[in-house]
């Protein structure tokens, strides 16, 4: 999954980025999957009988989610990936400042 990461500026609520989705059969062995953003079960792409695939989508996404990689007949998870979300938000962070002072 390419990007993994995103961060939120403080005037964003959520992500709204072009997420490319890409996976290959190690032995050449031709799989039917499906890519889902979890929970969702409805899948944002499929491939029937193929040994790699890749995706490119536009995905608003406004905290951490888990795209999954599953088996289209039985619904076996084959592979995983986390897009991070993380929110830059001043306000709610001290400021650090240096204990010692000789003025």
């Amino acid at each position: 999954m390419k990007p993994n990461i995103c961060v939120l500026s403080e005037a964003e609520s959520q992500c709204q980025d072009l997420l490319i989705a890409e996976w290959k059969a190690q032995n050449n062995k031709t799989y039917s999957l499906c890519l889902y953003q979890s929970p969702n079960k409805t899948p944002i792409e499929c491939w029937q009988n193929v040994n790699n695939g890749k995706t490119e989508f536009t995905q608003a996404i406004a905290k951490t989610t888990v795209f999954e990689l599953r088996d289209m007949n039985n619904q076996n998870l084959l592979g995983q990936e986390a897009f991070q979300v993380i929110n830059a938000q001043k306000k709610y962070q001290r400021s650090r400042r240096n204990p010692w002072s000789f003025f």
